[in-house]
């Protein structure tokens, strides 16, 4: 994997957390432990509800959705860890958009997300802390569909995409119409130089 051979590059790029592709694996076989056997429970009972539907107990059709619901979610997240066990790292570039905190049902405790680039990342509360707020520009190495994360730093001023578009954009848009206005005062002051006929000043011999 050619991301993770260049993850010493980051090594001093990060504050608490170094980089770890191991400990991003083990994130994605949780996953799979925990997302796979739900997905096979909610798949059977959901089977299960629909013959009792069929059969006449139209009270079934409810439990029957939520289990299909619940379980295209639960088979969305393990399909998603299943393939990221076979994917290589991929990397990613971009402004924060947001940064949240929420309750996890699952696990009973708060969770902390951020959305880059249309991504939704899960990460550490010491990474969140860590991270900047909304507008930030950061850079991540992580997994394409579960986008457990490897490693992340701030991108610096000079790093951030358009930043030398936007200097050179600046010095060759227009002056503005004062700046105009006092250069040609200045170019018409200069170069005219009128002697004007005096009266009174001097009296004629």
């Amino acid at each position: 994997m050619d991301s993770i051979e260049q993850l010493s590059d980051l090594q001093d790029l990060r504050g608490s957390q170094r980089p770890d592709p191991d400990r991003a694996r083990r994130a994605i076989v949780r996953s799979m432990a925990i997302w796979t056997p739900a997905f096979v429970l909610l798949a059977v009972g959901a089977v299960y509800l629909m013959l009792e539907a069929l059969s006449g107990n139209s009270g079934s059709w409810f439990g029957f959705s939520l289990a299909a619901l619940m379980g295209l979610l639960s088979g969305f997240s393990a399909l998603s860890a299943w393939r990221d066990l076979f994917s290589r790292p991929i990397e990613t570039t971009g402004q924060i958009a947001r940064k949240w905190r929420k309750f996890d049902l699952l696990f009973f405790f708060r969770a902390h997300y951020i959305l880059l680039s249309r991504r939704v990342f899960r990460v550490s509360v010491d990474v969140y802390n860590e991270m900047p707020e909304a507008g930030g520009w950061v850079y991540c190495l992580h997994y394409p569909h579960t986008n457990a994360l490897i490693a992340w730093r701030p991108l610096g001023s000079e790093e951030v995409p358009g930043a030398e578009d936007e200097e050179g954009d600046d010095e060759d848009e227009p002056d503005d119409w004062s700046t105009q206005l006092e250069r040609r005062e200045r170019a018409e002051a200069s170069s005219e130089s009128v002697d004007l006929p005096q009266f009174g000043g001097r009296e004629q011999e």
